[in-house]
């Protein structure tokens, strides 16, 4: 077993779900490591956060490690906002510009 990354798209929701969970499922049996590039999502909606949130429980109780890339502060806040907080998940910082 290894590690594999998989890229997000802008939004997981109710019209693209189907898609999401076939590739995130499909990593449960594969990897020991999952990365996932979150640098392009912003937007979930119920669907879409009880599919991670779902993915997050999984994988902590198989024991996979998902280390989350590049999230946005918009996917936070559009996960808090549907009462899904996930650990795992933390915004990149901003470096800050030198004057």
């Amino acid at each position: 077993m290894s590690d594999q990354t998989i890229k997000l798209d802008s939004e997981i929701t109710i019209r693209n779900i189907q898609l999401v969970f076939a590739q995130l499922s499909e990593l449960l049996t594969q990897v020991e490591v999952v990365h996932i590039d979150a640098s392009q999502l912003s937007r979930v909606d119920t669907a879409g956060a009880q599919l991670l949130y779902l993915f997050s429980k999984t994988c902590d109780s198989r024991s996979l490690k998902v280390d989350w890339l590049h999230c946005q502060t918009d996917l936070v806040t559009n996960l808090g906002e549907l009462g899904i907080t996930l650990p795992h998940i933390q915004v990149d910082a901003l470096e800050e510009d030198p004057k």
